[in-house]
This record gives structure tokens, C-alpha cells and sequence, in this order.
């Protein structure tokens, strides 16, 4: 998706950053969940199997970009504002 989003030339500058923000801020949440879920995950499967690092990884993966995309911690919308250029005053409003 975020390859798309970036090649797009229907997408508009804004909707990339907001795009981009939101992928960080979900590997940013799970990088935190990963070590946060570890003891739930203690004897739901042979801890070496492949099994086990497959449905913890998809399991953490959906949860972190659950939690992205509802806002997560803000850093999302706080990268969004520090990216996105201010719009420079009119000069109709500088005559005033």
C-alpha cells in the first residue's frame, strides 16, 4: 500500500505524509506491543516452533496497525504537522 500511495500521481501531497506517518507510527507501536504481548503469548505454542513466531508476528502486526489507523499514540498526526508545509499568507491578506 505504501509503495502505491508514494508512485501515485492521483494522491496529493498530503495524503502521502498522512500515509507515511501512520505506517511509522505503526511500527513504532509494534515494536512496543512485541515486547509488551510476549508474556501472553508463554505456552500458547511450542515457544521454537515456526509456528509460534508466525501467529505472534501476524497477531502484532494487526493489532499495531489497528491501533495506527484509530489514532494510536498521536505521533501520526504530530509527524503530519511537522512535514506538511505551512501555507504562506495571501497577498490580499497582507494589504489588510
Amino acid at each position: 500500500m505504501l509503495m502505491e500511495m508514494a508512485h501515485s500521481k492521483n494522491a496529493s501531497e498530503n495524503q502521502k505524509i498522512a500515509a507515511v506517518s501512520q505506517q511509522f507510527e505503526s511500527v513504532l507501536v509494534k515494536q512496543f506491543l512485541k515486547e509488551a504481548l510476549k508474556p501472553m503469548f508463554k505456552g500458547v505454542f511450542n515457544e521454537d516452533g515456526g509456528a509460534h513466531r508466525m501467529y505472534r508476528h501476524f497477531f502484532t502486526d494487526a493489532i499495531s496497525e489497528s491501533v495506527a489507523s484509530g489514532g494510536g499514540f498521536g505521533v501520526s498526526n504530530i509527524l503530519q504537522q511537522q512535514l506538511t508545509k505551512p501555507e504562506l499568507p495571501s497577498q490580499d491578506s497582507k494589504k489588510d
